[in-house]
């Protein structure tokens, strides 16, 4: 029986290298015993979750309204369905490394200068370990979620193959200016700043393994020279779906990423 895809949602964070030629993408590494992509480099993200869509996480959103999400996803009727998945991956991506990314009350991006990282970083361990609920925190802090501020970017499905499968939007988004990335060492044991063409050459060689959608992503990301750049060419673009279809030949999996049997 073929396993159900979850809705998801990851957001590749970009920052300009110091030598300004270029990007650097934040990259995860998961834990070697996770039940899906252990041991993998991805990028920050994880399943929706039903808090992601309630009612009233509209309001706590700066930028976009529901109706926007439903424009911009194209493929998803219902509105708090899409919002959400903006929200899931914002929320994803603060759980796993750390970045929150969110406004204040003067629409400034969330600093953790001084003792406001250990204050994050406190109310993070609090909703890994389920006394905190993420939309408590947003308004305990009188923040709001900077969806605006991811750009759609790809779209994945697992394979049919696969008994744990997913149906995952990737956004872009720019790094917060004065935030640090910390992986929360249960989920993520290793995190990293890395170019996109220096992540590809080490999958290469066999020493940074990812799966087919982080490759495919980071390819696309090799074509920009900053992330002004990578921003401004993404928004607005059509994004097709990619389910990979797979056989198998000789004892080999072969991955076709179109409907044609014989593309790579």
């Amino acid at each position: 029986m073929t396993a159900v895809a979850r809705d998801a949602a990851s957001v590749i964070i970009m920052r300009d290298n110091s030598s300004g030629d270029g990007i650097e993408v934040l990259m995860v590494r998961r834990h070697a015993r996770s039940d899906f992509a252990g041991d993998m480099h991805v990028f920050p993200g994880g399943a929706v979750e039903e808090a992601d869509c309630e009612e009233g996480m509209a309001a706590l959103c700066d930028g976009m309204c529901s109706g926007d999400a439903v424009s911009i996803l194209g493929d998803v009727s219902d509105p708090a369905r899409a919002l959400g998945l903006f929200v899931a991956g914002i929320r994803e991506t603060f759980e796993e490394a750390g970045i929150l990314l969110a406004r204040d009350a003067l629409g400034e991006c969330v600093s953790y200068r001084q003792e406001r990282a250990a204050h994050f970083a406190a109310m993070r361990e609090a909703l890994r370990e389920e006394k905190l609920a993420f939309n408590e925190m947003i308004v305990s802090e009188k923040l709001k979620l900077a969806v605006s501020s991811l750009v759609y970017f790809a779209h994945w499905i697992t394979p049919e193959f696969s008994p744990i499968r997913f149906d995952t939007r990737f956004f872009l988004a720019p790094a917060p200016r004065h935030q640090e990335a910390l992986h929360d060492n249960v989920e993520i044991t290793a995190h990293l700043w890395i170019a996109p063409q220096e992540a590809l050459k080490r999958n290469e060689s066999g020493t940074f393994a990812m799966l087919p959608p982080t490759v495919v992503n980071l390819m696309a990301l090799t074509r920009f020279s900053n992330v002004e750049e990578a921003l401004r060419t993404s928004v607005g673009r059509d994004v097709p779906v990619i389910a990979p279809q797979v056989s198998f030949e000789d004892g080999r999996m072969r991955l076709s990423l179109s409907e044609d049997p014989d593309s790579p």
